[in-house]
């Protein structure tokens, strides 16, 4: 009888210690040959920390950056073509906190960038998220406002330049100044298009998130509803494709809107909302054919 094979053990590695007294989530790269990690440190002071894979010495760098008490402000943190690392985070209603190596690979040279793309609209910036578009180039979105209140910015970067610039000519959604939108993803789906879900929210007051609502795009340019109909940026309330039409006070959680995918490559959506008894219950949306059928999951 052959013996049963042993796993191996994950080899483990201590960076340093770390702010733990309330919950702000960190930022990790793993390239082919190094390891990256931004968090917050013990002081609560941003520090990006990078080592070679397969080496134990860890080369560290702290920044002019301090967090309080919010968990909003979580790090983002990614590599463009060229190998400089950008960082940015500590952000809930801020102005821009963003710094970028003048070395590819080198913690030790990031410095501040005080300006993307424009001043005026990097004052209340929240949520800043990086992604890579169909033709790999490096994407940041945030949302500009706040809660009840704000619009979705994205902006796209020129490696040769070494600048960015708006990707989109107009934000992606407009609140009309009555309401903003809380998304999750895009998310790169198995049939080549960026899927995006959201909820629509009313005030600062969490109760007041609504209506599932839903877009997709080969480009992060140009957006249409789950049938191919083209959809007119920005996409509002009245224009936007709705998943499930949940009204106010309904229980829908912001930020908790996300998108996966079935064997088939059918595109599906995670979210919560109240049960007929007023209960807190997970469902799952699918879209079948020309239709979305939703169905609860959770007891």
């Amino acid at each position: 009888m052959q013996a049963p094979i042993a796993a191996a053990t994950p080899a483990l590695s201590a960076i340093d210690r770390v702010w733990s007294s309330h919950r702000v989530g960190y930022a990790m790269v793993v390239t082919d040959s190094r390891i990256i990690v931004a968090y917050y440190d013990a002081n609560r002071q941003l520090t990006v920390a990078s080592r070679p894979r397969g080496a134990p010495a860890w080369v560290y760098h702290k920044v002019d950056s301090w967090t309080g008490w919010d968990s909003h402000n979580y790090l983002a943190m990614a590599l463009d073509a060229t190998g400089q690392i950008h960082v940015v985070g500590n952000l809930h209603g801020d102005p821009l906190v963003y710094y970028r190596t003048t070395q590819a690979g080198d913690v030790r040279t990031l410095a501040r960038v005080p300006v993307m793309v424009d001043p005026a609209a990097e004052q209340r910036m929240t949520y800043p998220i990086f992604l890579h578009d169909a033709d790999g180039r490096l994407v940041m979105k945030y949302r500009d406002g706040r809660s009840g209140n704000g619009n979705e910015i994205y902006n796209v970067y020129d490696p040769a330049t070494r600048t960015w610039r708006h990707l989109l000519s107009t934000p992606l959604t407009d609140g009309e100044g009555r309401r903003n939108a809380y998304f999750v993803g895009p998310r790169l789906g198995p049939d080549g298009w960026f899927h995006l879900a959201w909820v629509w929210r009313e005030s600062p007051m969490a109760e007041t998130n609504h209506d599932l609502s839903y877009a997709k795009s080969r480009d992060l340019v140009h957006w249409t509803r789950a049938d191919g109909t083209p959809l007119t940026l920005p996409i509002r309330l009245s224009s936007a494709e709705i998943v499930d039409p949940v009204p106010v006070e309904r229980g829908m959680i912001n930020n908790n809107t996300v998108i996966g995918f079935d064997p088939g490559g059918r595109v599906m959506i995670t979210y919560h909302k109240f049960d007929k008894a007023g209960n807190t219950q997970i469902f799952v949306a699918r879209r079948e054919g020309d239709r979305w059928r939703t169905q609860q999951v959770s007891d």
